[in-house]
């Protein structure tokens, strides 16, 4: 399994890379379309970014639930690779 630590790095710069900014500059509570521009075409690379860095699948029906960084994260830790952020128990 993946440490929060790696994961949660892996996620930002993914994020950063999808929306064209800075890592540090994003918000924990970014909603990804309406706060940092992720369509539908960078949220599908966002998600092929991250099954290929994590190693892991996630299936098209989770990805239409993905709106805000703590859908991720929450997605992430259900999936085995927890952030460290997210809001699942």
């Amino acid at each position: 399994m993946t440490t929060p630590t790696t994961t949660a790095h892996i996620l930002r710069h993914a994020l950063a890379q999808a929306a064209a900014t800075d890592a540090d500059t994003i918000p924990n509570d970014a909603h990804l379309q309406h706060d940092l521009g992720i369509d539908s075409l960078a949220l599908h690379e966002l998600v092929v970014t991250l099954e290929t860095r994590l190693n892991m699948v996630i299936p098209d029906e989770e990805v239409g639930r993905l709106h805000t960084i703590g859908d991720l994260n929450d997605l992430l830790a259900r999936h085995g690779h927890p952030t460290g952020e997210g809001t699942t128990a």
